[in-house]
Order: structure tokens, then sequence, then C-alpha cells
């Protein structure tokens, strides 16, 4: 399983531990990372019964909050992180949530609904990781969950032609509809210049949620600023690298490069220093 997560980490589109953090805070983000993963795993992947699976990772949650014995390696692994830093339940328990809407709701009708689903999959998250570096206050949680829905919402959109081949569709049906996009137009081998269109304005509306967020960064400080800066340098590279693809999302590589967000994180670090 080990293998398989550091693969996962090296898809996404922002760092999940540099290596240059220290131990602690390294294993913790890994940690927080495997479960989140494996949640979505089950989600996702899971021949069997999954609402079972996902209910029964629920069960664990709550066992481990109330200090009973948790059989779930991936649910225990969470143990020495939740009893030094205090995570809340409802991150965990939002994770898999969003995973049991997953099953049941493939289609979203509006944005405001989306935004709804990226509150449970995706803001939990960054508020795992503000209180793994102690900077969880109200307004920086309130920060972190426009970086997260803004990153949640750009890997949608990288994402339109493998989640519809799976069954679902994240871009909202107001939004296919104004801009005479069908379901079927998903499923092509390149995407046309209404779907093109309807990608640009998803992808500028993303980062315009990355930007209300990005603020975040300068009210950290030490490690913490670190790794949160090159989340908000992730996300970024990837709005740049679907632009650059002319937002044919559907018809080669839009994920961002090492380079890429390593091209993104030095440009933000020359714009908050002038």
């Amino acid at each position: 399983m080990a293998a398989t997560v550091r693969a996962a980490e090296a898809g996404e589109n922002f760092p999940v531990a540099l290596r240059i953090l220290p131990a602690r805070l390294r294993s913790e983000l890994h940690a927080t990372y495997r479960y989140a993963r494996y949640v979505d795993d089950l989600g996702d992947e899971l021949t069997g019964d999954r609402v079972a699976a996902l209910e029964a990772v629920a069960a664990e949650v709550r066992r481990l909050y109330a200090r009973e014995p948790v059989t779930d390696p991936v649910v225990a692994g969470m143990g020495p992180l939740v009893r030094r830093a205090g995570v809340p339940a409802d991150c965990l328990l939002r994770l898999v949530e969003a995973n049991l809407r997953d099953q049941d709701h493939p289609r979203y009708q509006s944005f405001a609904e989306l935004l709804d689903y990226c509150r449970l999959s995706a803001n939990p998250v960054g508020e795992v990781v503000l209180t793994i570096f102690g900077a969880a206050t109200p307004d920086r949680v309130e920060l972190s969950d426009r970086i997260c829905t803004a990153l949640q919402l750009l890997e949608h959109w990288q994402d339109i032609g493998e989640d519809y081949a799976e069954g679902r569709v994240y871009l909202p049906k107001e939004d296919l509809d104004r801009f005479g996009v069908t379901e079927e137009d998903l499923g092509a081998a390149r995407a046309g210049d209404a779907l093109r269109r309807l990608v640009a304005f998803e992808t500028t509306r993303a980062v315009a949620w990355l930007g209300a967020g990005a603020p975040l960064v300068s009210t950290l400080h030490g490690w913490a600023r670190l790794a949160v800066s090159g989340y908000v340098a992730g996300g970024w590279a990837a709005a740049g690298r679907v632009r650059r693809a002319d937002h044919d999302v559907l018809g080669g590589q839009v994920k961002p490069t090492r380079s890429d967000i390593a091209a993104a994180w030095a440009e933000g670090l020359l714009r908050r220093a002038g």
C-alpha cells in the first residue's frame, strides 16, 4: 500500500509533504494524505459494497475518538496525530461523507451544490494541515477552505473525461446548458469548442477561489508557510497547464509537472517580495 500511496502523491497537483520538512511534520502529512487517499479509493475503486466499506471507516473513526480499539490500520495511523494535535473528528468524517455522496449523487445541478460537495471532499484536508502546524484559527480555516475548494475544482476539470467514463459528471448542469455542452461531449477524444469555452470559464472561476484564499500564506510562518505556499503554487500550476492546453482536458496531459509547480512557486515568492 505504501508504494501505491507514494505513486498517488507523485500524481498530485501539489507537493504533499516537502522533504525539507521535519520528520514529524512529514509523517503527519503523509498519514493525512494516506487516510484521504484510502477513503477516496474505497469510494472510487472498491469492487465490493462501497457504502458498507465507507460506513465501516466512519465507525472506526468514531472508535478512535472514543479511545476504543481500532482495527483499520489506516484509521489507526491517524491516532498519533489526533492525540497530539487534536484534529477534529468532523474533518475525517466529512471525507467519508463526500465519498458516500459519490455513490448516489453522480451529477450536480448547480455550482452552489458542487461547492457544498467540496466542503466535504476537500476543505477538511486543509483544516487538518493547519492543525498539524498549530495554525488552525477560524480566519485561517476560512482562507484554507477557499484554497482547497479551488484545488478540488481544478482537479475535477482536469479529470472530466476520466470521471465521465466512471459515470460521474462534476460540471454543473446549469453550466453545461449555458455553454451548450452535452454529457456525450465529455467522452470525446478531444474537447470541442463549446467544452473548451466551458472549461475556460470553470478554470477562471477556480482561479478566483484560489486567489481569494492565497492571502493565507502571508499569515503563516516557518514550516507552515513553506508547505501551504507549495499547495497554492500547485493550484496556479494546474490552472496554467489547463490554459496552455487551450482548455482541451480530453486530448492530452493537463497535469502540472514538478517544473511547472516550481516555476509557479518562484513566481509567487517574487510577487510577495515585490
